[in-house]
């Protein structure tokens, strides 16, 4: 349906045609098939009016020709859809932009509620200080009305406190355990029982991590679905979905994005190769000052990506942009993968982030406003899924990024970034929203270089458009006083409660005491200074001296020869070397009175 005084739309147009096919070529087929049977029953019997029966014959060949031509060309529009060509038609026919276009008018509650709103199925694990934000951006953008959360058993914090603070403004929400969900798989890390710890091989920790995910997504669809729930957004608590604006910072030249990028083990050496390999995909051959690559035309139209973003700016919410039948894929699809891209933890300069924010806002503890430099666009990650769950047949879940085979993307779970409405902004974010609670080594070794974006990789600053969410969600919430309880003020409770808990957890696991032993001076002299000044989590100190009898060093009074064991905080972050000389340092003189001291020194994240 054509919304009043909006954007012109050919869906519904193609819909009519659609329809228009059929009923020509069934009528066709009754008309022609008829006078066949007739034609070839009586050519054998009568030779008499033989002409006529080869008009008829003709007339009806003829008439089988046009309905098979059509019936080609319906089949065609259902079973082969062309990805170029059904954007590049939707933009030339319905984006007509003015020489200045201006962003949609902000919706209030009731009027955001016109359109379908969206679902989601959300995983949680230590997210409590991410979350809020979360919440509040996708309650504003899509806007987010109904939600499934999962939370992992090994998380540390609890959300309730925050999902209930989202549940008084309409959220509806439903907290699942893994025993809503949980379905054993056939190897060990697939069971509900199997526990990771800082000893886990990063390979099994990762795929258990993806099968929590499959098998959470299959059940949570499921339940929408259930529910006559409609578009549903399937992504982590540090992603989120935006408009895609482009982000063109120069309106001359080609962006670099507007190049397919090789795939593994592909060279484009000479331009016969190119030509070769962009004919496929109806590309054009490019030599650049770096080699030769495949241009995509509709996205090196500089016309057509400016009217692409003014088309954007016309709904204030994906709902509605959905609403409209702008973008025919909504339509043509049930499950879309969309184009991801990660935002480093370089945070901007302070008068950057806080443009255009109320200054009653910390701007500073919002992702969305702090963190604004990506990894260029021709660089995506491997894209997250949305998905219509009332067209969803049920079929298992494949990936957490391309949740089944049918989901539209270009390679599996990437996608060309141009193409779509939306997109997965992933935010890094500072090391306290990223680490895991009591998995901190882990992490660091196995996922903080992988992912932590330095100031080495190329950055491009990302547009504005996700800056307007938080002055809308202040209208929608009705004041600024309840939008600050329900995103800043939850996640600074949220930071002072994990600092107190953690304190708390340190004092409880520190040693501060210990028991001396008569006759063993240097014992107690090691054990003193240690406990005093280190004040460790564990210690264990033993005298092997009497092993090393007769050897060099051993005295008969004993005392010559310890062996220790030690944790403390202190050690975070030093190599061996520096943890056993911060020791020698600390026994100072005594380490000259004995003759061996073997040291295992950890930090209780090593444990």
């Amino acid at each position: 349906m054509m919304e009043e005084g909006g954007p012109v739309s050919n869906m519904g147009e193609e819909i009519e045609h659609h329809n228009n096919y059929i009923i020509i070529s069934l009528s066709l087929l009754v008309i022609s098939c008829g006078p066949l049977i007739y034609c070839f029953r009586n050519c054998c019997r009568i030779s008499a009016g033989r002409v006529g029966y080869c008009v008829i014959s003709s007339l009806a060949i003829i008439s089988l020709s046009l309905n098979y031509l059509l019936l080609g060309r319906l089949i065609a529009q259902d079973g082969s859809i062309s990805y170029n060509d059904m954007w590049r038609d939707t933009i030339a026919n319905n984006f007509n932009p003015p020489s200045a276009p201006s962003p949609a008018p902000l919706l209030s509650n009731i009027e955001q509620m016109q359109y379908a709103p969206w679902s989601a199925c959300l995983l949680v694990k230590d997210n409590n200080i991410i979350l809020p934000e979360w919440l509040a951006y996708h309650y504003t953008v899509l806007p987010l009305r109904r939600l499934i959360v999962a939370v992992d058993p090994s998380s540390k914090t609890d959300p309730r406190y925050i999902l209930d603070q989202y549940k008084s403004i309409g959220l509806n929400i439903t907290l699942w355990t893994d025993d809503d969900y949980w379905v054993d798989g056939p190897r060990d890390h697939e069971r509900k029982n199997f526990r990771i710890t800082n000893e886990t091989l990063p390979a099994y920790a990762q795929d258990r991590l993806v099968y929590r995910q499959k098998i959470f997504y299959h059940g949570c669809l499921k339940q929408l679905k259930r529910e006559n729930r409609t578009w549903t957004a399937v992504i982590d608590a540090d992603e989120y979905i935006a408009f895609n604006y482009l982000d063109e910072s120069s309106s001359e030249g080609i962006p670099s994005w507007c190049y397919k990028k090789h795939k593994p083990g592909e060279h484009l050496d000479t331009r016969r190769q190119c030509e070769k390999a962009c004919s496929a995909d109806n590309f054009t051959c490019d030599e650049l000052d770096i080699g030769f690559y495949c241009r995509i035309p509709e996205c090196a139209n500089q016309y057509l990506r400016k009217s692409f973003r003014h088309q954007l700016n016309q709904s204030a919410t994906a709902a509605e942009h959905i609403h409209k039948h702008i973008d025919p894929l909504f339509d043509m699809h049930d499950c879309i993968v969309l184009a991801r891209y990660l935002f480093s933890s370089k945070g901007s300069n302070k008068k950057v982030i806080e443009k255009d924010v109320d200054e009653a806002f910390n701007a500073t503890l919002f992702h969305t406003l702090r963190y604004r430099f990506r990894t260029e666009l021709d660089n995506a990650q491997p894209g997250k899924s949305i998905i219509d769950v009332s067209r969803y047949d049920g079929r298992p879940i494949i990936s957490p990024h391309r949740l089944h085979g049918k989901c539209l993307s270009e390679e599996r779970a990437f996608v060309y970034n141009f193409k779509l409405s939306f997109r997965v902004h992933h935010y890094v974010g500072s090391w306290e929203s990223f680490r895991q609670r009591g998995l901190e080594l882990f992490y660091q070794r196995n996922y903080q270089k992988r992912w932590v974006v330095d100031n080495t990789t190329p950055q491009y600053t990302a547009k504005e458009g996700t800056r307007a969410w938080l002055s809308q969600f202040v209208t929608l919430v009705g004041s600024k006083e309840k939008a600050l309880v329900l995103t800043e003020r939850i996640r600074v409770r949220e930071e002072r409660d994990v600092a107190v808990k953690e304190e708390k957890e340190e004092e409880a696991a520190m040693v501060t005491s210990f028991e001396e032993i008569d006759g063993k001076p240097m014992y107690n002299t090691i054990m003193f200074t240690l406990v005093t000044i280190l004040k460790p989590t564990s210690i264990k100190l033993t005298d092997n001296s009497a092993r090393h009898a007769g050897s060099k060093g051993w005295e008969e009074s004993g005392e010559s020869h310890f062996a220790l064991e030690i944790v403390a905080e202190a050690f975070d972050g030093l190599s061996l070397v520096k943890r056993h000389q911060l020791i020698y340092m600390l026994l100072g003189e005594t380490m000259q009175k004995i003759h061996a001291l073997e040291i295992k020194a950890k930090s209780p994240a090593e444990v």
